[in-house]
């Protein structure tokens, strides 16, 4: 034990550096995507593609998708079989060449040479997405796993804010605001200038799982084995909950593709809107989800991290200032709400915000049901990834971290039957009650989950010890501190939305 003590301590740091290396990459790398691939990239491939845009948006995100589909499982097998860390590394040449091509694509108007850097930049770009998820719960331990993944999507949505932020930034300083195809190719070509930043990746150390060092035999999970090890149908209990969840992100992905993708072309066809208020739009809506990240992450934890333990609330209160009313809400709510209520409360109120905006018209309403239905259904993202890895044994997740990427496909490929739908109904509504109706079929799939999911319980005095250490890293830098205070907190590779 004394041993396992001190290895944990002399990797401390390096855990923390880990952590820090992949949050200020994850900051570039998004904010990179959200420039040259975001609402103005879509609205670029609209105009290049004539009366077949909206086909032509819908080919190019399941191109991605197909090929993330593709090297989902041996991505996530290799990720399980050498070092993550090093995987990491080698992604990046791959990437940037990936980058390269697209940027050129862009730059000459060549269509087969968009769609030739997508399918070198979409399954390096996953690669990258879903191994550093696995690479930050191998760093935190159990008692912590929660907080630190929805921060971490909490820096991908202040990422995806800061693009639409400089395109505005862009539009205002150049004097222009119009769909011209020219204006549109400068801007979006305007994101390379953060590639350097991405670079933050090679910086990382190779070191083994937290969990590894604490000791094989120690609980990393919130849940107890002697549950999650109980067979139903010969099949262990951990796999029957963790299999409904992907099977249920898989369907509302698959729903959301159709209509997310398009739906800052929608305002632009039917409320007219200019690139300025387009970017303005895309700028509000990922903080209206990190703020619902961090409620709907704090319902389900604070309790373990204030009612049941309080010696905590020293460390917690001098970062959650701003979230008082959040906090007092969750204080209220806690003790009837878990994680898995939690998942569901915001995946039901997200689909009535959809199946209303399907058929209201005054854009007074619109506009707020739009920031709300995004916000409660992207929310759910931290939890839902933070019980997967509770669920998966260590060695196991980076295989089992390759079905969320399936699930991606299910958004990319799903995005060019938007397209055709849109083209042939001639309205985007038509998709969006599509997606409210898979989004209620999503919701029936988890009900089960309440007759099978296992109790949670609090991990152990050391873990939680341990927890602190590795999530208070986290802001050990100004920069990400000053970040996540003036988010209000803490989803998502150019990650797929529901």
């Amino acid at each position: 034990m004394e041993i396992n003590e001190r290895l944990t301590a002399d990797y401390s740091q390096e855990y923390r550096k880990n952590i820090r290396c992949i949050f200020i990459s994850l900051f570039f790398s998004v904010s990179l995507s959200a420039v040259t691939l975001g609402p103005l990239f879509d609205a670029y491939l609209l105009n290049i593609g004539g009366q077949h845009g909206n086909k032509l948006v819908g080919a190019v995100e399941s191109t991605r998708g197909v090929l993330q589909l593709a090297f989902a499982y041996p991505i996530g097998a290799l990720s399980d079989k050498m070092s993550r860390v090093r995987l990491l590394k080698g992604d990046l040449l791959f990437w940037t060449l990936g980058l390269f091509l697209l940027l050129l694509g862009i730059a000459s108007g060549s269509v087969p040479m968009l769609f030739i850097g997508m399918a070198v930049w979409a399954p390096c770009s996953q690669c990258w997405n879903s191994t550093s998820q696995v690479v930050i719960a191998d760093s935190a331990a159990s008692a912590a796993r929660t907080t630190v993944l929805s921060r971490m999507t909490s820096l991908r949505l202040i990422a995806q804010a800061t693009g639409p932020m400089l395109q505005a930034c862009m539009l205002l300083l150049s004097g222009q605001n119009h769909w011209g195809t020219s204006l549109l190719k400068a801007v979006t070509l305007s994101g390379a200038v953060l590639w350097p930043g991405v670079m933050w990746t090679l910086r990382m150390s190779d070191v083994p799982p937290l969990e590894k060092t604490e000791g094989e035999s120690s609980n990393s999970s919130t849940f107890s084995q002697v549950d999650l090890d109980r067979c139903y149908l010969r099949i262990p209990l951990r796999w029957w909950v963790a299999g409904i969840i992907e099977l249920m992100a898989f369907i509302t992905l698959f729903g959301a593709g159709m209509t997310v993708k398009f739906f800052p072309l929608f305002f632009r066809i039917d409320y007219k809107f200019t690139p300025l208020e387009v970017c303005v739009l895309g700028f509000a809506y990922p903080f209206c989800i990190s703020v619902m990240a961090r409620t709907s992450v704090a319902l389900p934890l604070y309790r373990n991290h204030i009612i049941e333990r309080p010696q905590t609330l020293t460390y917690l209160a001098p970062r959650r200032r701003s979230l008082t009313p959040q906090v007092e809400l969750c204080r209220r709510l806690s003790k009837h709400l878990g994680r898995l209520f939690a998942v569901s409360l915001f995946h039901f109120l997200g689909t009535v915000c959809l199946w209303v905006l399907c058929y209201i018209r005054p854009l007074v309403l619109v506009l707020p049901l739009y920031l709300l239905r995004g916000a409660l259904m992207n929310a759910r993202g931290p939890i839902i990834r933070a019980i997967i890895m509770d669920l998966v044994p260590s060695d196991l997740r980076g295989r089992w971290n390759s079905i969320q990427s399936m699930s991606g496909f299910a958004w990319s490929g799903s995005a060019a039957l938007g397209g055709y739908l849109a083209d042939y109904a001639g309205d985007y509504r038509f998709t969006f009650v599509v997606t409210a109706s898979i989004y209620s079929a999503a919701f029936v799939v988890s009900l089960p989950l309440f007759f099978i999911y296992p109790a949670e319980h609090k991990a152990p005095a050391a873990a939680r010890e341990t927890s602190l250490q590795s999530v208070a890293p986290v802001t050990d830098s100004p920069a990400i501190a000053r970040r996540e205070e003036s988010a209000g907190g803490t989803d998502l590779p150019r990650v797929a939305q529901s």
